[in-house]
């Protein structure tokens, strides 16, 4: 999976080359040391979303979106990127975070009631158009709680806000274990700069690789 993402953000790098100097202006304004500090909001503050929204990666972020349905804190969650690239079988998806989450008295039920999720995207940008597919189809209007790793959150905000401009997003930043220091961080700070810049500029090149299901809108099944 990392060498495919690798393949899509170099796809993202030549089409956002045109618009370089707004990168490196919105770079020099965000800072290479702000641009993941984000905190968890208040439960009141949470409360007032109209759902939950997971982008998966590492499993600690659909346990936090779970725990937060269960406690009825998210009237109901979206998990985009239910597949084997993010390392969770759709087919024992119960079974699998029941293990993960034993606190959670009745997974099952929980999924049966208040969990949605699609199978189709494979990274940041059909997460975003994902979601943005699930919410359309729901009629859904109010803000949208983010669930993400901190490190990855910004370049997720930044999708998930050109797939919905108007749309009020409050993330929710999980700790899940990616490096805060080094090469790994540029990388993410970099590739949050591209996604500032893609999200909001028409691909000439690349788009199926980036968009994937998502290129010509929503699939008939997510």
């Amino acid at each position: 999976m990392g060498k495919y993402r690798r393949g899509v953000y170099s796809v993202l790098w030549r089409a956002a080359w045109s618009g370089f100097l707004g990168l490196a202006l919105v770079g020099g304004v965000v800072g290479y040391v702000s641009f993941d500090s984000f905190r968890v909001p208040s439960l009141d503050r949470i409360h007032q979303v109209s759902a939950g929204v997971v982008f998966t990666g590492q499993f600690q972020r659909v346990d936090v979106g779970l725990r937060l349905a269960d406690a009825g804190a998210v009237p109901r969650l979206y998990i985009s990127g239910v597949n084997g690239n993010a390392g969770i079988d759709p087919a024992h998806f119960v079974e699998q975070f029941s293990i993960r989450d034993p606190d959670i008295a009745d997974l099952r039920r929980l999924v049966a009631c208040c969990v949605e999720w699609g199978e189709r995207a494979d990274n940041t940008f059909q997460n975003a158009q994902d979601t943005k597919c699930w919410v359309d189809r729901r009629g859904l209007s109010g803000p949208l709680l983010l669930i993400t790793s901190r490190q990855t959150m910004a370049r997720a905000m930044a999708a998930l806000s050109g797939a919905l401009p108007d749309r009020v997003i409050v993330p929710y930043p999980v700790e899940d274990g990616l490096p805060t220091v080094g090469r790994t961080r540029m990388r993410t700070w970099l590739k949050y700069l591209v996604t500032i810049v893609a999200a909001r500029l028409p691909l000439t090149v690349g788009a199926q690789r980036v968009y994937g299901p998502f290129v010509d809108g929503c699939p008939d099944t997510l």
